[in-house]
């Protein structure tokens, strides 16, 4: 696809974020082109579950000039049927994607335009918006190369089905999203399972009668959270499956499966021996505390706006049984653990990009998505203007500010 030809603006990444600015593109008459590196929604297809739903209801699955028009808002949709949306919106806005182009470095000219080096060749542009999402690598901790060769350790975003793993145990190291509802598809399909835990969230999946996204969105409250949140904090644990529901890992202990604190390190003079912290019963306190704190922020924000939502506050589910005072150590060999699967967080990669500014961490130097170099865009990432920008029917938004901005600067 070699090309000396300068294209107006490319889009890089096929997903939601990058079909959301061809649309706004289009709309603005902007010549462009988004380049995907495998298949439309590639993330969604490759690197998620094979019994995922989308974490909220389907009427959440709506994008810019394609609104969720099907009969059931209120289920919570499959992964496979999340991957339908994304490629009849494509198709839809005739969005011009270019699949199988791989970018795999970016860089400015003296002139201030853009090169990108593609597998299939060269191509040129006055403007780049990078959509690649903010699962481009999963943070896997040093103690992972020391543990034993025997283990199958993969990563969260390559895990599809526990039919896929070695028979035996399985630990899941990360309580967060990823995490906790790998482990409840693991014990699912009647697998051994053991669930590695540091800092995480509970909330209500619904309350006062509605679902709490409805009140989040309705109350401004997600535009209200903060833009820095601690990296260490997880989100809050809701699921999709059977209907969705607020998971509480005590869910998980009454289905069998075993709550162990972090993962610290191994026996120097045997690495079958894993060492544990011991704040387990800390963290699900904190994540009881957490669970309140959403309720009360609530019934502020009612109070403060004179709402008198229909149904009463009612009682929370019950919760389950507390896990036993957890281990300090555990024998990997004796458990019979055979895989490991990293659910320890994800990170962004711009490292083939030669353009921008960017944090130690690696997130770029923007303001809603206006890089610090002319011309240079992202869009998709967490907390990139506010809690919102990530998700399936926020990241339009930003998407629409962006292009705004490309116009003006044409």
């Amino acid at each position: 696809m070699s090309q000396t030809n300068n294209i107006h603006t490319i889009v890089i990444g096929g997903g939601q974020a990058g079909l959301c600015a061809s649309y706004y593109l289009s709309q603005q008459g902007i010549d462009h082109v988004v380049l995907e590196r495998a298949r439309i929604g590639e993330r969604w297809r490759s690197e998620r579950w094979d019994s995922l739903h989308f974490q909220f209801p389907n009427r959440y699955l709506r994008l810019p000039g394609f609104p969720y028009t099907g009969n059931a808002p209120d289920d919570f949709m499959h992964r496979d049927g999340v991957i339908d949306v994304i490629e009849r919106y494509a198709t839809h806005i005739q969005a011009p994607v270019q699949c199988g182009v791989d970018v795999q470095r970016l860089e400015q000219t003296a002139s201030g335009g853009f090169i990108l080096h593609t597998n299939s060749g060269r191509l040129a542009a006055d403007n780049v918006i990078l959509a690649t999402g903010p699962y481009q690598h999963t943070k896997r901790p040093s103690v992972s190369a020391a543990l034993p060769r025997r283990l199958r350790q993969l990563p969260a975003s390559a895990y599809s089905s526990a039919a896929t793993l070695p028979a035996g145990g399985v630990m899941v190291v990360g309580a967060g999203g990823s995490g906790v509802q790998i482990a409840e598809d693991l014990l699912a399909a009647g697998r051994d399972t053991w669930l590695c835990v540091g800092n995480f969230k509970r909330m209500p999946r619904r309350y006062r009668g509605r679902e709490i996204m409805d009140w989040f969105e309705d109350l401004k409250l997600i535009e209200a959270m903060p833009l820095n949140p601690d990296p260490h904090d997880h989100a809050p644990l809701l699921t999709g499956v059977n209907g969705g529901y607020e998971v509480d890992l005590r869910r998980l202990v009454a289905a069998g499966a075993t709550l162990l604190g972090r993962l610290e390190g191994t026996d120097p003079e045997n690495n079958e021996q894993i060492q544990l912290g011991d704040q387990l019963l800390e963290h699900m306190a904190n994540a009881e505390t957490a669970y309140q704190t959403v309720i009360a922020n609530l019934e502020a924000a009612f109070a403060a706006r004179g709402i008198e939502p229909a149904e009463p506050p009612g009682q929370p589910p019950a919760p389950g049984p507390l896990p036993p005072t957890p281990p300090t150590e555990l024998n990997l060999e004796a458990a019979d653990i055979n895989s490991i699967i990293w659910a320890t967080g994800y990170g962004v990669d711009f490292t083939w990009v030669d353009c921008g500014d960017y944090h130690g961490d690696g997130m770029p130097v923007q303001k809603r998505g206006v890089s610090t170099t002319p011309g240079l865009y992202y869009l998709g990432l967490f907390y990139l203007h506010n809690a919102r920008s990530s998700f399936f029917w926020g990241v339009g938004d930003d998407a629409k500010h962006v292009v705004d901005h490309i116009a003006q600067r044409t």
